[in-house]
């Protein structure tokens, strides 16, 4: 097992860091979180440097990429920039794989240069109130009328949804059928008549934003099920197909995040001085770092791993669920360390650990809790 990058990856490695160096600040992402808006102002110069269309096959005007490629890129847009990574998580991630994965050639060759050209974003509404962790309990409902679906219903905690030119929606077409069967993913335009999106306000993470969404009698063509007509009460399988994906993702992201967090603090112990001398030698605060440093190597194996078995064509769902646990509950501790090296001056919001934090504390409940993640682990280990 040889978790090396390629020339070519590392090629690739190097023309993100200077598209962040040139065109991404601190400054940038501060403003933006502070502000709650999406950086547009950066998608036509992200698209340029292929990153958009990493994760799609050339014919679909991507470049191919494969999933340790995909690591590479998520890493180093966490580290770098949060403006960046934003960019590249809402159209690549939340939909393009999705479409990538589950979509008909159709909507493939539809949408998907359109994504990697960054002329297209959307959003994925799956949460309800009452359907979260429990995604099969879903109420919100599509009822075939002639040549369309209407939809009624109500999805909350979705990303990004204010600013997507179309919603792949999670609905009930079949009431009467069992748990998991009876879902389709619908393609909602995001001007649809009837659907009403507000903007929920939240912890951190203000880049991407986190919306409601009401739908009252919006109508959509039977060409917008996800798939084509194969994927009509198919959509439960077609999330289960983008899950472990999702998880390696998550576990690059706060790996990165991490890293981020454990080298601003590093650099403050090696120039803080108290009593005379750096606090960087005081042994305290040698052993808050290097407790920070083993925990975000074990992660980035952990997820390395993940992503290595995944490419192999391995079952890797155990693996994943772990590697999603430990670097985000890694990231949270490792926050809080950062915070506790830089004193005072961590609690202040005009330094970047607080927004490491506040990022932070969203992994955990985010992408599958990791309490349903442990659930996942004990059932794949026989232990229920």
């Amino acid at each position: 097992m040889d978790f090396r990058f390629t020339e070519e990856q590392e090629a690739f490695r190097n023309t993100i860091r200077d598209f962040i160096k040139r065109e991404t600040s601190r400054e940038l992402d501060r403003q933006l979180e502070e502000e709650g808006r999406f950086p547009f102002e950066l998608a036509d110069k992200m698209a340029q440097t292929e990153l958009l269309g990493l994760a799609f096959p050339v014919e679909y005007g991507g470049v191919g990429g494969n999933v340790m490629d995909f690591i590479v890129a998520a890493e180093e847009l966490a580290y770098g920039s949060e403006a960046a990574c934003a960019l590249f998580l809402g159209p690549v991630f939340f939909i393009g794989e999705t479409i990538h994965l589950n979509g008909s050639e159709e909507q493939k060759k539809k949408y998907l240069p359109l994504i990697a050209q960054g002329k297209l974003r959307g959003a994925f509404a799956l949460t309800e109130p009452d359907a979260g962790s429990d995604a099969s309990a879903i109420t919100t409902s599509a009822v075939a009328d002639g040549d369309d679906y209407v939809i009624n219903g109500h999805k909350t905690m979705i990303s990004g949804a204010d600013i997507a030119d179309f919603i792949i929606t999670c609905t009930k077409t079949d009431k009467e059928s069992r748990r998991y069967e009876g879902i389709t993913l619908l393609m909602v335009p995001g001007k649809a008549e009837g659907l009403t999106i507000n903007k929920l306000k939240k912890l951190g993470n203000n880049i991407i934003s986190t919306c409601e969404i009401f739908y009252d009698d919006v109508r959509v063509p039977k060409e917008a099920i996800m798939g084509g007509p194969e994927g009509l009460n198919m959509g439960w399988l077609q999330m289960i197909n983008n899950l472990d994906i999702e998880r390696i993702m998550i576990s690059a992201l706060y790996t990165a995040i991490a890293q981020r967090a454990y080298d601003d603090a590093l650099a403050y112990a090696k120039e803080r001085k108290q009593f005379g001398r750096p606090i960087s030698e005081y042994q305290m605060i040698q052993q808050l770092l290097a407790d920070m440093l083993v925990e975000i190597r074990a992660s980035r194996l952990l997820t390395y791993h993940a992503g290595w078995l995944k490419q192999q064509g391995e079952f890797c769902s155990l693996e994943c669920s772990i590697a999603k646990i430990h670097a985000t509950e890694m990231a949270k501790k490792v926050t809080i360390d950062g915070m506790q090296v830089l004193g005072g001056y961590g609690y202040m919001m005009e330094n970047d650990m607080q927004r490491y934090l506040r990022n932070a504390m969203l992994g955990t409940v985010g992408g599958g809790t990791n309490q349903i993640q442990r659930l996942i682990i004990a059932k794949l280990q026989g232990m229920m």
